[in-house]
């Protein structure tokens, strides 16, 4: 429990810049589409089910009601007392949350043989592991980048590199396990390289 706390803290001096790069996205920009005026791409992310060690390490209980459906519970007092939190900021905090679990995006520049490749997300809870992985397709090879690790609830990084590529996207399959045990997947968003 002592670790999410630590992770929340890091990630709130991120969430200035991550949700201003969300918030210039309009709302075609969620189904992949660019437009006008942005170059930052961001889908919606997808839950894919529960890690109940994790819940379990970070003060939730996953639980089956009657009908089948599983929900992550805070048992825990700071855990009951992070939950009442995070209800009383939905308003501003979830703001830039697209889908049950979060978002995801990506912005690809180019100058010359430079590439920089921006992604990161917005999710509901902070992040105890991640496996993220930036792809680079084109003629000249195929450059990737991972990144792992806990974090806030925001998160962004950028990667560089010195060669040819056309497209860039979040692969397929990244994702990210949060504090109440919640695994979310990257809708892989991508776009082509853009000064």
């Amino acid at each position: 429990m002592k670790n999410w706390k630590r992770i929340l803290a890091s990630g709130v001096a991120a969430s200035a810049l991550a949700a201003s790069l969300c918030a210039t996205a309009p709302a075609s920009a969620a189904t992949g589409a660019e437009t006008e005026g942005t170059s930052t791409v961001s889908l919606p992310m997808a839950f894919s089910g529960y890690d109940a060690t994790a819940a379990e390490q970070n003060g939730y209980a996953i639980v089956t009601d009657a009908t089948g459906a599983r929900s992550s519970v805070p048992v825990s007092a700071d855990a009951i007392a992070f939950e009442q939190q995070l209800a009383r900021q939905a308003s501003s905090r979830t703001a830039y949350v697209d889908g049950p679990c979060g978002s995801s995006w990506i912005n690809a520049k180019s100058s010359g043989q430079r590439k920089t490749i921006t992604t990161g997300y917005v999710v509901t809870h902070p992040v105890i592991a991640k496996t993220w992985t930036v792809q680079v397709w084109g003629w000249s090879g195929l450059p990737s980048f991972t990144w792992s690790g806990p974090s806030g609830a925001t998160w962004f990084s950028s990667w560089a590199f010195n060669g040819g590529g056309d497209f860039a996207n979040v692969l397929p399959g990244s994702n990210v396990v949060m504090s109440n045990g919640a695994v979310c997947v990257s809708g892989s968003p991508g776009e082509n390289f853009h000064s």
